[in-house]
């Protein structure tokens, strides 16, 4: 298997579900640049070598993650979503598994999650050496640096820890009318709770919050726990700290088609939660988006 320098955070086939049906082109808007441009997914979202890891043992190979990603973790993945949307009825124990394997991956490996993550490292290591004359002497004369290896430690740590919460979640799988579509992002796996007005952005742990994740343009995946749904709990509710999930069958549900102005309230939520770059079969809908920032 080769080795492509190149990586995609977002996946390629994933980004085709948004392109422009004459042309495969995606619609591009970077939020940091305030600039547009119109590119094919094979050159969107990508950073060089973001999974090549130089610190593992000899022997080892530095590509390793790239490879299973590109050969197992994705492939499966989309193809069990693509059955979500198309026949729901007929997915098994296995797709279930690729899906929530899929979308916590998808949610964790952005560099948005990894920045945040690194950021609340440092924070966490200042707080502490400011405890102690030593430490406080260490940060007078030097900085606190996280090397880019504490970005897979991050995932390697937390991989595990959000799919107790989404196989809980109701699974409903919404179509777009004809006239619009939905968007992605750099950080297309998002958590809205309406206690928290974006860029905050809450947990799943919190009853009120929806998982939003874009399947591609013309459906989206939202996941909701269902105590907040029957009003049996606020947005802002706690789970459990000790979750314990039973065994069981996950209610997923089909058939809701959204109106434009239903549609671009979800799209704006995404715009919100990306780091920086959207992208979109319409440029019409994704400007909209920012000229709604523009006069924000």
């Amino acid at each position: 298997m080769s080795n492509p320098k190149r990586h995609h955070f977002v996946p390629e086939c994933y980004l085709n579900g948004f392109v422009e049906e004459d042309t495969g082109f995606l619609n591009i808007y970077s939020k940091r640049s305030d600039m547009w441009r119109r590119q094919k997914p094979k050159q969107v979202m990508v950073r060089n070598k973001y999974y090549h890891q130089d610190w593992v043992p000899e022997g080892v190979d530095k590509n390793i993650l790239e490879k299973t990603i590109g050969s197992e973790l994705e492939p499966k993945g989309l193809t069990a979503l693509k059955k979500l949307v198309a026949s729901p009825g007929e997915l098994d124990d296995e797709d279930l598994a690729s899906i929530l394997v899929y979308i916590q991956f998808q949610r964790l490996r952005v560099p948005r999650q990894a920045d945040m993550a690194k950021s609340l490292a440092k924070k966490v290591i200042r707080h502490e050496l400011l405890k102690t004359q030593e430490g406080q002497k260490a940060l007078k004369y030097g900085k606190v640096t996280i090397k880019d290896s504490f970005r897979f430690e991050f995932l390697q740590s937390v991989h595990s820890s959000l799919s107790p919460y989404f196989s809980r979640m109701v699974w409903e799988v919404i179509e777009a009318k004809n006239d619009t579509s939905f968007i992605t992002s750099d950080s297309p796996v998002c958590f809205h709770n309406k206690d928290f007005i974006p860029p905050m952005e809450a947990g799943p742990a919190l009853y009120g919050t929806t998982v939003l994740f874009p399947l591609n343009k013309r459906y989206l995946l939202s996941m909701h726990h269902i105590e907040y749904e029957t009003n049996e709990k606020n947005a802002s509710d706690a789970l459990p700290k000790n979750l314990d999930i039973e065994d069981g069958v996950i209610e997923i549900r089909s058939g809701n088609i959204w109106n434009e102005q239903q549609v671009n309230a979800t799209n704006w939520v995404i715009f919100q939660l990306s780091q920086d770059t959207i992208a979109g079969e319409n440029k019409d809908i994704l400007e909209k988006l920012v000229d709604k920032k523009i006069m924000g």
